[in-house]
């Protein structure tokens, strides 16, 4: 843990800017309570039918998260000289579309449907969400590196050398009372554990398979937006903007968490926030992967407990 705090008393030293943070934390806190207040995402963008009308919205919506975050650099004299290089918009553009692609693109759905019985279809459809980061977002970001990056670092954070884990082990324990009093809640336990979202609930042996399997399938999905947004939206645009690159990632993190609980949504900026900085310290996704997934694990473990208390 003292290496950890050493890393962000580093960052805070050498790096924070109070003149970009301030108008950065208003931005989010304004984009999270139209959203919230408008359910912005799930009734204007998530249902809207006409697919290149749906595609946009996303585009616009990451756009405004990410390429806001970073315009606002205007109001930190020392920075702002960053927003004037088009290869770093060049490169947004390209986050942003693969980033909506991701989820705009649904089509396999009716593949699903034709040839997969009703009873599974939504289980299947599960599985593919939570791989398809890894076609749509993973391949992508390696052609990147593979053409512009290969020669300065391997592929972005898959680099563990000198990096020590244990206190990322620490971290994921420190969160159980936090998770555990989230718990409490009636929107926590709507959306979590997710496996009861897949509806195969009968405890038969092929359920309960088809059920872990989707829990590999949501943990490798971690994985890979560990990799976006630790990896390459901090270590890939680090070449550009070095550590400045962290501030406008947490930003667009918060807007991919729109359909979560708030209180989740709210504390992704935080927790973005310290595995950025923990992940341009140390050129290593690795920390952030075990503190990621083993926190979802671990709300996965904590709602199904509590559904069990609840429904006693």
């Amino acid at each position: 843990m003292r290496k950890i705090i050493g890393i962000v008393r580093t960052y805070f030293q050498e790096h924070f800017s109070l003149q970009y943070f301030l108008p950065v934390a208003l931005f989010t806190a304004i984009l999270i309570s139209l959203n919230y207040y408008l359910n912005f995402e799930e009734h204007y963008i998530t249902y809207e039918q006409n697919n290149l009308k749906r595609f946009l919205l996303y585009c616009s919506m990451y756009f405004l998260s990410f390429g806001g975050a970073y315009f606002l650099y205007l109001f930190d004299k020392k920075s702002r000289v960053i927003i004037r290089n088009p290869k770093l918009w060049a490169l947004i553009a390209f986050t942003v579309l693969i980033f909506s692609f991701r989820w705009w693109y649904y089509q396999y759905n009716q593949i699903v449907y034709a040839h997969v019985p009703i009873l599974y279809q939504n289980i299947v459809i599960k599985y593919i969400v939570n791989l398809s980061g890894f076609i749509w977002l993973f391949i992508p970001c390696w052609v990147y590196w593979f053409w512009f990056d290969r020669k300065q670092q391997p592929i972005y954070g898959f680099h563990a050398k000198g990096v020590t884990l244990r206190p990322y082990f620490i971290l994921v324990l420190l969160m159980l009372p936090l998770i555990t009093a989230a718990a409490t809640q009636r929107d926590f336990l709507d959306t979590y554990p997710r496996m009861f979202h897949t509806g195969l609930l009968n405890n038969n042996l092929t359920n309960r398979l088809l059920n872990f399997g989707y829990e590999l399938c949501y943990s490798i999905d971690f994985v890979n937006t560990e990799f976006f947004f630790r990896g390459f939206l901090i270590l890939g645009f680090s070449r550009f903007v070095g550590a400045k690159a962290i501030l406008p990632m947490c930003v667009f993190y918060v807007a991919i968490h729109f359909e979560k609980p708030l209180a989740e949504t709210i504390s992704s900026f935080f927790g973005g926030w310290l595995l950025g900085i923990l992940a341009y310290e140390t050129k290593s996704i690795y920390g952030g992967i075990i503190v990621h997934l083993g926190i979802a694990l671990l709300m996965e473990v904590v709602a199904i407990a509590a559904h069990s208390f609840y429904s006693i």
